[in-house]
């Protein structure tokens, strides 16, 4: 269940879930970015011993294989940032720099460039801000994601069982002299129930919406929400399903000139099965790669006379006051936005149903820009309806209800029309950026509060809602992911995330389980 947001024009935002092998690595845009080394090592001060930058970067290398860019590439895109030291190259999720490259690729870093926010060093260190081409999980022209990286190679190993068209009910969990204990999970599967028993623990990796919900159906999570449910409360712990965070941004539409590629050219089917059938033959053609433009900016880049002071941030609930305050000190120097490009239109009235969000709904070919909000300071959280685990559980973001995320946007919108009116990317839109895409406008600082907060969409990064975080400061999770009160249950998934990061969040998922198994084998 989706409320509306009342601080967005009481809009409703889907929230899409990858439920095929791989999870939501299967249907992201293919972004290989980083986290920075602040915010890793935020995780740390937050309470988390042992959590660095460094304690890290060795499980970041393992799970990546870096391509290195050739010397045209390098030309092309403008990677002399590039540093191949920064990377790990024997990992099994590969990425790249796209082969293929756009007008409007190439113009991206050169406009960053004119605007004085060139990249300066490679963001992979986990400290360079600016605009520049990023790498992308592609090898091959095939997707390089959990289920043919990590998977595939596993699929022979005997003590491996894969179950697919599965819905876990629960997981099983028993009290034992020292409290609980996780024996097992319980699922349906074509009518039929089943359980598996564990030997030696459960480890619940459903994703940020599912993980706490099966959390509550199971008995663990606030008494009062479990008693209103029927659900037996084995483990007292209301912080289960609060400390919900996502990225959302604010898009904007531009009219490219006429003759330049964008998605809209799909929409002829004899293009369409031209593309598909290079695709297919010999892997070329458009449908090979993705655009993958980016600039991670902070606050003095963007809007240095903001001022980030607000009596809004003053917070009562447990561990909040410190996750704000770490947000608040590095506004000026971290990045507080993602710029990026989509080489196509966007609709954001269409913000429930995603089939059509992703398409312009009039004719002509757009560019649409991105301005991500990187920190938001507006958290929700993720709730059972039912102890049903089939009924859908009830997701609250909260966008915009923090009126500092509001302001940031602005700043953010604003800078988006600047960047489409510099060249060499104005030069690729129609009136040097002044024409925009239907339904689109110019934006003015008298009257952008109200296109942020009717156009905010979710970029599908939710994370944060089985925290790792010392309990009485919001936790569920300690510092090796173990769920508090209950023996044998581990949770790996960016629902452990105490804090949202910069950019996207895939990178640091892996990393995250690659540290996570270390600790499953330590502990067995």
């Amino acid at each position: 269940m989706l409320p509306s947001q009342a601080a967005a024009n009481n809009k409703v935002v889907a929230h899409i879930r990858g439920k095929q092998l791989g999870g939501s690595s299967a249907m992201n845009f293919m972004f290989w970015t980083h986290p920075s080394r602040r915010d890793v090592d935020n995780w740390g001060a937050l309470g988390n011993a042992g959590w660095s930058w460094d304690a890290l970067a060795p499980y970041s290398r393992r799970s990546e294989a870096f391509l290195a860019p050739s010397a045209q590439q390098t030309t092309d895109l403008r990677l002399g940032y590039v540093d191949p030291s920064a990377h790990g190259t024997g990992g099994p999720i590969a990425n790249g720099f796209p082969k293929l490259h756009s007008p409007f690729l190439q113009a991206w870093p050169r406009t960053m460039e004119k605007l004085g926010l060139g990249v300066r060093g490679d963001p992979r260190d986990g400290e360079a801000l600016g605009g520049y081409v990023n790498l992308l999980n592609i090898a091959d022209a095939t997707r390089s994601y959990a289920a043919n990286a990590y998977l595939g190679p596993a699929r022979q190993r005997t003590n491996l069982k894969v179950v697919t068209g599965a819905h876990v009910t629960r997981i099983l969990l028993k009290k034992s002299k020292n409290g609980v204990r996780a024996t097992g999970v319980s699922w349906t599967q074509e009518a039929g129930k089943h359980e598996a028993t564990a030997s030696k623990e459960v480890v619940l990796a459903a994703g940020s919406v599912a993980s706490p919900q099966l959390l509550e159906v199971s008995g663990v999570g606030g008494r009062k929400l479990l008693k209103q449910h029927g659900v037996d409360v084995l483990v007292d712990n209301p912080n289960v399903g609060e400390n919900l965070q996502d990225h959302v941004y604010v898009p904007l539409g531009f009219a490219v000139k006429p003759g330049l590629p964008t998605n809209e050219d799909y929409a002829d089917a004899t293009y369409f099965q031209e593309q598909l059938s290079l695709y297919l033959q010999n892997k070329t053609g458009r449908l090979s790669s993705a655009g993958a433009s980016s600039a991670l900016l902070s606050l003095e880049q963007i809007a240095p006379t903001l001022d980030s002071a607000s009596p809004s941030l003053k917070s009562t609930v447990p561990g909040l006051a410190d996750q704000y305050r770490l947000i608040l000190r590095d506004l000026k120097s971290e990045a507080v936005a993602q710029e990026l490009t989509i080489e196509g239109g966007i609709s954001p009235q269409f913000s429930s149903d995603t089939t059509k969000l992703f398409s312009a709904g009039s004719p002509g070919n757009f560019l649409s820009i991105l301005g991500v909000l990187e920190h938001p300071l507006s958290w929700g959280s993720v709730h059972i309806r039912s102890a049903d685990a089939a009924v859908h559980p009830q997701i609250d973001p909260r966008y915009l209800s923090n009126p500092l995320d509001v302001q940031l946007l602005k700043a953010i919108a604003l800078h988006l029309q600047t960047v489409a009116r510099t060249p060499p990317l104005r030069d690729l839109l129609q009136g040097g950026g002044s024409v925009y895409q239907p339904g689109y406008r110019a934006l003015t600082a008298d009257d952008v509060e109200g296109w942020v907060r009717a156009a905010v969409q979710s970029e599908y990064h939710p994370c944060g809602t089985c925290a790792m975080l010392p309990k009485s400061a919001g936790g569920v999770v300690d510092e090796r992911l173990r769920v508090y009160g209950v023996e044998g249950l581990r949770v790996v998934d960016a629902s452990v995330f105490p804090s949202i990061p910069r950019a996207n969040i895939q990178s640091l998922v892996y990393a995250v389980a690659e540290r996570a198994a270390d600790f499953i084998k330590q502990d067995a």
